[in-house]
């Protein structure tokens, strides 16, 4: 499978990328930078400038893709419209040139209801986070409304832990008393996910 991972450069697009590679499909590294990605010396690697703000270098790079992947995140916890304009960019180049399979990474944050989530987690998300994870829903929302087949993967806080490939998953809901998984975890989910298509139309949410 024809595969690129837009955030290459991040920190679970870096790993993504990865373990698309291991698994055996070609993956396109869309990156704004890419000498960020000059140490990645693989097979099967093809690294591509692209700025998801700007819609022209973005329908340029998927074009002739079979999935995209989008792991874009900012820098700190302010989106400034990344996520909104990245969907948007996104929708269209997909639209446009006739790819299909779209899965993006949000958080489990992403539900303000959340009966899972605790006190201070949804304290957190409604007022230092609002305006990312804000930004964040209205991603879900504009693919979402959209012909391309998604999947909005929702993880808890990603860390740096070993995979344990024992990470529980739940559609729109936390796992009960999960709050942390680890960033491995999480790419090999997705991975999975180009090829089993369990989860279309769907916010898998994973935790420990």
């Amino acid at each position: 499978m024809k595969v690129i991972v837009f955030g290459a450069a991040g920190r679970a697009g870096r790993v993504i990328v990865t373990e698309a590679l291991a698994a055996g499909h070609d993956v396109t590294a869309a990156v704004r930078d890419p000498a960020k990605l000059s140490s990645v010396d693989q097979q099967r690697l093809t690294v591509a400038r692209a700025d998801v703000r700007d819609p022209d270098s973005v329908r340029a790079a998927v074009a002739g893709h079979d999935a995209v992947v989008s792991a874009i995140g900012p820098a700190g916890r302010h989106a400034e419209g990344l996520y909104s304009d990245a969907a948007r960019a996104m929708v269209s180049a997909m639209q446009s040139t006739g790819v299909p399979r779209l899965i993006a990474i949000t958080s489990s944050g992403v539900r303000r209801d959340d009966p899972n989530h605790a006190l201070w987690y949804r304290l957190l998300a409604r007022t230092l986070m609002n305006e990312l994870y804000g930004d964040m829903r209205l991603m879900e929302s504009i693919i979402g409304e959209s012909t391309v087949d998604w999947t909005f993967v929702r993880p808890t806080r990603l860390t740096d832990d070993p995979p344990t490939a024992t990470y529980r998953v739940e559609d729109g809901v936390t796992p009960s008393g999960g709050w942390k998984v680890p960033v491995t975890d999480l790419a090999r989910f997705i991975v999975g996910e180009l090829t089993e298509h369990r989860w279309s139309h769907a916010a898998p949410t994973l935790a420990q």
